[in-house]
């Protein structure tokens, strides 16, 4: 038991991305004292390099002749996770998604600029990716500013420790100030949004279906080193079933998400493994998540993309096949491809993009038999002339022939945005101990909350990551100040 605390409030959230910036903004608004603690020197997390989120049955919706009802939302999530989700969390959020839209357009002047899906060609996908004006990153700084200037307390460069527990209900937090200090904080709540361990490879390895932690390139925040997780577990709370979901994607190593060369990589072109063989219908690269979880399973965690000039042309005059989100948007033009990729293919110590004039040539580069390489190509090509793919079945207007040199091989390996679906919670986002007890007190938001995942990101409705993390938060920060004001929290 902590004798003395050095302060004191009504609530204090761990984790300053979307999720805790909005859990601790809807304290103060239902009139709760809240400090809010970021172990980065900035907020955001990795949800700072989001573009949109998803709602249903929203009026941004309604006023562009798009309807994607609460019931079609709620049936995809469960059947897309084939009811591996909690059905009371995926409720939860379906229901208040669209109140997450209202609250920031009217509270923080959130302005959408349009309501889209991630790719033309993906079959099934709904119109839910609401994207406002400076993307996530802008709603994030609209939320911080507000959030203090309703008097929440923000401590940057100051990292969580440990949950202060007193006779099995929470009673505080144990953090190291950005001066190193210990400090010990009291409350009534705490709410848990670390935005989970994609940056930890050990737990990487501990949860997930892949032994590949190391290999994985983290292109989301550094901080989620999975802290939130390992506090909540020394307290009693457990992990949810489905703590392994990863969102991953085939990613370029040491290049930047908007690189030319990485986005000819994902193309539904030619792929091959590592020993030279074609292994799927390439257009699996329209669904990124769908095709990170292929990569990741792939010998090597590791395909190689091939293209000729001919194709490099097509993409820098008449545009791609599918893009990165807002990024790089579908079907754009790929104006500095050809400098990008013939600088990187002569860079002597770059291991991961190549040229040659012939695949056998190519083959030889990139450590691969030449006759295996050749005969993969040859084949594909008989399959592109036919229009037909005997193999993989890919749709004809996607069979490109691999023909004519100078040819390139770009390496496509496992990348890794966030993790999710970490922690077992009820739908008010209380932390559940082993006997499905929750524990007073202690609430998990965003990535670190599980319910709302089966096995794998639900790509085919987009922004879901985000708007489960807003729309947790606040129903968190909700039900917190309905228990303190009934005297269940004290």
């Amino acid at each position: 038991m902590v004798e003395r605390f050095d302060a004191e409030y009504d609530v204090v959230v761990i984790g300053g991305g979307i999720s805790g910036l909005a859990a601790a903004l809807q304290a103060a608004q239902d009139g709760l004292t809240c400090a809010l603690l970021e172990k980065e020197a900035r907020t955001g997390g990795s949800s700072a390099f989001a573009e949109g989120h998803a709602a249903f049955e929203s009026d941004e919706q309604a006023k562009r002749g798009i309807h994607v009802g609460k019931v079609e939302a709620y049936e995809r999530y469960l059947d897309y996770s084939h009811w591996r989700a909690d059905p009371a969390i995926v409720s939860r959020f379906v229901e208040n998604a669209a109140t997450s839209i209202v609250k920031l357009r009217e509270e923080l002047g959130v302005v959408y600029q349009d309501v889209q899906i991630t790719a033309p060609d993906q079959p099934g996908e709904l119109r839910t990716w609401h994207l406002p004006e400076g993307e996530i990153a802008h709603v994030i700084e609209l939320q911080e500013a507000e959030a203090r200037r309703r008097g929440v307390d923000i401590f940057l460069s100051t990292p969580a420790k440990k949950l202060l527990m007193e006779e099995g209900k929470v009673a505080g937090v144990l953090a190291t100030d950005s001066d190193g200090k210990d400090v010990t904080i009291k409350a009534k709540a705490v709410v848990v949004g670390t935005g989970g361990y994609a940056a930890n490879p050990e737990m990487l390895d501990r949860y997930s279906k892949y032994d590949i932690g190391e290999q994985m390139i983290n292109v989301g925040g550094p901080g989620n080193t999975g802290d939130g997780i390992t506090m909540l577990l020394e307290a009693g709370a457990v992990t949810n079933r489905n703590i392994g979901t990863l969102l991953l994607f085939p990613f370029l190593r040491d290049k930047a998400i908007v690189s030319e060369t990485f986005i000819t990589g994902f193309q539904p072109y030619l792929w091959v493994d590592t020993y030279g063989r074609r292994f799927t219908d390439e257009i699996v690269g329209l669904n990124f998540g769908h095709a990170g979880d292929m990569v990741a399973g792939l010998p090597g965690a590791m395909y190689w993309s091939i293209v000729r000039q001919q194709q490099i042309r097509k993409l820098v005059d008449v545009g791609n096949e599918v893009g990165l989100g807002i990024y790089v948007n579908n079907y754009a033009k790929l104006p500095g491809l050809a400098g990008e990729i013939e600088a990187d293919a002569a860079d002597e110590g770059r291991t991961n993009v190549f040229g040659a004039d012939t695949i056998e040539e190519l083959a030889g580069k990139i450590g691969v038999e030449p006759a295996v390489l050749k005969a993969e190509v040859d084949q594909y090509n008989a399959y592109c002339h036919d229009g037909v793919d005997r193999k993989f079945h890919k749709e004809a207007k996607y069979l490109i022939p691999v023909e004519e040199g100078p040819f390139y091989a770009i390496k496509m390996e496992t990348g890794i945005m966030i993790s999710m679906g970490a922690m077992r919670v009820d739908d008010h986002w209380r932390a559940l101990d082993a006997n499905d007890h929750p524990i007073p007190g202690l609430y998990v938001v965003g990535c670190d909350a599980g319910g709302r995942w089966g096995e794998s990101y639900s790509l085919p409705i987009p922004g879901s990551a985000n708007g489960f993390s807003l729309t947790s938060g606040w129903l968190a920060a909700d039900d917190i100040a309905e228990q303190i004001k009934e005297g269940v929290l004290v």
